[in-house]
């Protein structure tokens, strides 16, 4: 039989399962209405939803849209869309997807990292980040290096950086397998020979020779910029200064190493030197550079005797 209390605990379960099936029925009914169906019977944009992977986004007339992350960001770059952070804060799957698709964007990244270079803090903690997960997970370290060995022009500016690097410059002359690889030949490669043919960057006799000149800085040009849409500006200023919106996309940008490749063209220094300061670090970069041929013959020097 029952008691009273429990009766008063067997109707509120059953008052509590009828909200929560109307909530669920309700959410997945709307669902299944496309966003002006949706406008029409809430009119509240923030109890509208869109399918997984789609961002909501209120036009600049006023009506709502879903639209694919990379469609949103042209749309508010042009001003025919509205980023409303507050309606992001609400639905975390849809800032993820967001900021995914911000990080693989090459004018807002270019913004971005220009925004870092010029906030020494802000790139101090994300460099000490990075290095802490780099210890954790040493693949991460890989990410980073991989285009930087592989592309050319990267390289370069990684040896330039390197060379005024003094533990680097010390390590990498007192590393035995390092001296040897750059001594001796490599096969196969298909990069070549053509960095350091006339002189060894780690030999003891060597003179530094500046590759300033030959390499590639990018520039300040109009297709890097933003197309001057403030409300693109006010987007990523949105994320900026959360800082745990920055710390997850600073760890997108780490985990990619398509867009390290693209963050080392205007943070190259920033971003090695640090991880050269670990000595630990600084092995293991040793490590990951003899396992790739082709970017260890392209520094290899063709006259031995002459520096050693």
């Amino acid at each position: 039989m029952f008691t009273l209390n429990s009766k008063f605990a067997f109707l509120f379960i059953i008052i509590l399962t009828i909200a929560i099936s109307s909530s669920l029925f309700e959410n997945s009914f709307s669902q299944q209405m496309n966003p002006h169906q949706q406008w029409k019977k809430f009119a509240d944009i923030e109890l509208m939803t869109c399918k997984s992977g789609h961002l909501l986004l209120q036009k600049s007339d006023g009506n709502p849209a879903c639209v694919m992350p990379s469609t949103y960001l042209k749309l508010v770059d042009r001003g025919y869309g509205k980023h409303n952070q507050s309606l992001m804060d609400k639905n975390p799957e849809m800032m993820t997807n967001l900021m995914n698709s911000m990080a693989s964007n090459n004018k807002i990244m270019h913004h971005w990292h220009q925004m870092m270079k010029t906030n020494p803090t802000i790139m101090k903690q994300t460099m000490d980040d990075w290095i802490f997960q780099m210890k954790k997970n040493p693949d991460l370290l890989k990410n980073m290096l991989s285009h930087m060995t592989s592309d050319p022009e990267l390289s370069k500016k990684m040896i330039n950086t390197m060379q005024k690097h003094p533990q680097m410059e010390t390590h990498l002359k007192s590393h035995s397998a390092w001296m040897d690889s750059v001594h001796k030949p490599m096969m196969s490669s298909e990069m070549g020979l053509g960095m350091h043919k006339s002189g060894c960057a780690w030999c003891p006799q060597y003179e530094y020779n500046s590759m300033n000149s030959h390499v590639m800085m990018m520039s300040e040009s109009d297709n890097m910029m933003m197309s001057g849409s403030n409300k693109m500006m006010d987007m990523i200023h949105h994320v900026w200064i959360n800082s745990e919106m920055t710390k997850d996309m600073h760890s997108m940008m780490l985990e990619d190493p398509t867009h390290m490749a693209m963050m080392s063209n205007q943070l190259m220094d920033l971003m090695l030197n640090p991880v050269m300061d670990d000595e630990e670090l600084r092995e293991q970069m040793i490590d990951l550079m003899l396992q790739h041929k082709d970017f260890m013959n392209s520094i290899r020097h063709e006259n031995p005797t002459q520096d050693r």
